[in-house]
């Protein structure tokens, strides 16, 4: 079980944006579609400019032989590095205790932790990649990837998705090779291939909505092959609602205490 939530935090580190149609212009290259995606979402000005992200989600994961697994998931993030998640089982088959399943994680830039049913790991004792999961420098993934070499953004050969023609990217980051497939008439990202230790899975992304003029995928579904499906099924997503560390340190239950005079 921990193997599938850990692959349900990299789908989940990487929410994917909507867009609304494009003009025409030049996309040959990796790069040039991504910076199309920003734009056209909501405009790379108007992505830099915000500061933080709440967001509340079902997981709902069908496992063969076992039943339906249902995760409640809670994430608020202050940019860059501070945030609080929380992952609670909300109805599961017998046989998947929910204290294999619930976890919270409390961040800041420079300190933070994660908790299970094994007690608190310092986040600063993870691989960096790891870490990277939680402690995210902005709200879009697609942002950060432009910060990237140019080595680790590679165009692919159009790709078919849902009867549809699709741009394909290969993006690197720490390693990991994920593919991004690009509606070509709207710039939505319709579809991630990420490959995990179960193996390479795709997954599609639909109900597209508008929040506060930035577009999200309200749903992602994964075929996991022998392991099920995973449905991701957002009930929340808001955006600049004026989180601050503190906010964020008291709803993880985190007690500061005052400096010594």
């Amino acid at each position: 079980m921990k193997r599938i939530y850990h692959y349900n935090m990299l789908a989940l580190g990487l929410i994917l944006l909507t867009v609304p149609s494009a003009t025409a212009q030049d996309l040959t290259s990796a790069r040039a579609v991504l910076e199309a995606n920003i734009e056209a979402t909501g405009g790379m000005d108007a992505w830099r400019s915000v500061t933080d992200m709440v967001s509340e989600a079902d997981i709902d994961f069908a496992i063969p032989q076992m039943g339906s697994l249902l995760i409640k998931l809670e994430t608020w993030s202050l940019f860059p590095g501070y945030g609080y998640t929380s992952v609670e089982m909300i109805d599961g088959p017998a046989a998947v205790p929910a204290e294999q399943v619930n976890q919270k994680a409390y961040y800041t830039p420079l300190e933070g932790w994660v908790e299970t049913a094994a007690g608190k790991t310092d986040i600063q004792s993870l691989p960096d990649a790891q870490r990277r999961q939680f402690q995210r420098s902005s709200p879009k993934a697609e942002l950060e990837f432009l910060n990237l070499p140019d080595s680790s953004l590679v165009m692919l050969e159009d790709e078919m998705l849902s009867d549809q023609s699709v741009y394909a990217l290969n993006i690197t980051t720490d390693g990991m090779t994920s593919k991004y497939l690009f509606d070509k008439s709207t710039f939505y990202v319709v579809g991630q291939e990420t490959v995990t230790p179960m193996g390479a899975f795709m997954t599609v992304m639909s109900d597209f909505r508008t929040v506060k003029g930035f577009t999200f995928a309200f749903v992602q579904f994964a075929d996991l092959s022998a392991q099920g499906t995973q449905t991701i099924t957002f009930s929340k997503i808001d955006l600049n609602s004026g989180l601050t560390p503190d906010t964020i340190a008291k709803k993880a239950g985190v007690v500061k205490t005052a400096a010594p005079e």
